[in-house]
């Protein structure tokens, strides 16, 4: 009887002559089973150490050496947003790693460069077909999803994405973790998972019951290269900045309390706030931008605060944290709303040789005990007040560049890949 040797999707198997052949099985192509019979492979091996990925026959292993893998990046690219800097960094170190990559973007409304490997394929709120046939078109060996909540708004798309793409080995980072079991309903469609703390993959694992496997890798970040600061053209030695977007769960208000709190001892105090602000929510930062000038004034402290509103480029944001002297991140307890994940601003800062004080939230458990972490203002003051001893600053830098070293960018990467 005569054996025609094929496959159903990757996976290698063979029918007899006598048997009707399924529309799912393809016969391998003769030059392949040649050049496996040249290895004296034989039928068992065949079907149990091979596999056909893109039309080639391979063993299985295959798919375990980086440099062989075809690898597909789903996320924002290259764009105003937190995320899509994560992205950009993140993949810039794999992307070297691996044997062949694809970044599917989504659609920017900003003019942008185009770039070879760069797919703008899909836009967040609306079906993500044209994603879905790219995916299948390229045929990657896995997936990764940069993951926020707000890319990826609207529930039904994604559950039919994930769908789409359960042949595929797909990866989804959340870079937010939330308690709230309505968020289930789209968490339990992701194949895996990444989070950055150990926190998050308690929420998930203990609290929420999800079945399907949670890896944490912390959030990359530059190790610190240069200690050179800029020259100080503020006129005062005790400078303090915190930049992020303006909404109430940063905290701003905290920050000025720390001001109005630090003038008594230091009246030269002076705070630089960097607002980001994001286009869907402008009457809110409208309104909030209101709301802190007017604290600014009750307090007193008009003079010792520089509110800046909009987008700050690298270089922007560079000349300032290396010209201030403490960065702030004082966040405030969100509620139902606290997100396990981390801060990727507090690192940037980190690395500009700045010593960072934050507060006592979720998203800053990784920084115990590499940042001081305050639940108050009074906490946050007497912290500050000691930095500004160049020797105690020395001591905190050092302890951050250490941390910094631990989980560059490059550790990063290596630990994705891991994965697989």
């Amino acid at each position: 009887m005569a054996l025609f040797i094929g496959h159903c999707g990757r996976n290698i198997c063979y029918v007899g002559s006598s048997k009707p052949i399924e529309s799912s099985f393809s016969i391998l192509p003769l030059l392949d089973i040649l050049e496996i019979n040249s290895f004296n492979i034989n039928l068992k091996d065949l079907i149990t150490k091979f596999e056909v990925r893109r039309q080639k026959v391979v063993p299985i292993d295959f798919k375990n050496n980086h440099k062989h893998l075809r690898v597909a990046f789903i996320g924002v690219y290259k764009i105003a947003c937190g995320i899509a800097t994560y992205s950009e960094w993140l993949w810039s170190e794999m992307i070297p790693l691996v044997g062949e990559y694809r970044i599917f973007a989504e659609n920017a409304s900003l003019e942008v460069l185009e770039e070879p490997n760069v797919i703008r394929c899909w836009k967040r709120g609306e079906p993500f077909v044209d994603l879905i046939k790219n995916i299948r078109e390229y045929d990657p060996d896995v997936i990764y999803i940069q993951h926020e909540w707000g890319i990826f708004p609207i529930g039904t798309h994604f559950l039919s994405l994930m769908t789409a793409l359960q042949q595929y080995r797909t990866i989804v980072t959340l870079h937010s973790v939330y308690s709230h079991l309505d968020k289930l309903t789209n968490e339990a469609a992701m194949p895996e998972m990444i989070v950055h703390t150990n926190q998050a993959k308690d929420m998930l694992v203990n609290i929420k019951k999800v079945s399907k496997p949670v890896h944490v890798i912390p959030h990359g970040g530059f190790p610190c290269t240069s200690m050179h600061r800029y020259w100080n053209r503020y006129g005062s030695k005790h400078l303090l900045l915190q930049f992020g977007f303006g909404f109430k769960y940063k905290g701003w208000e905290t920050s000025l309390n720390i001001v109005a709190q630090l003038k008594e001892k230091f009246p030269d105090i002076f705070f630089t706030g960097l607002i980001s602000e994001n286009g869907h929510n402008k009457k809110f930062h409208d309104e909030y931008f209101h709301e802190l000038m007017e604290l600014s004034k009750s307090l007193d402290i008009e003079q010792n605060v520089g509110l800046i509103r909009g987008f700050q480029s690298d270089e922007v944001l560079d000349s300032f944290i290396r010209t201030n002297t403490v960065a702030i991140f004082p966040y405030i307890r969100n509620g139902n709303h606290e997100v396990f994940g981390c801060s990727g601003a507090a690192r940037l800062a980190m690395s500009k040789a700045i010593p960072v004080v934050v507060s006592d939230v979720p998203l800053f458990d990784d920084l115990e005990g590499v940042c001081f972490r305050s639940e108050n203002v009074s906490g946050f003051c007497s912290e500050i007040e000691k930095l500004f001893d160049q020797k105690y600053k020395e001591k905190q830098i050092e302890k951050q560049n250490i941390f910094l070293e631990e989980n560059s960018w490059e550790v990063s990467a290596k630990r994705y890949l891991e994965i697989l």
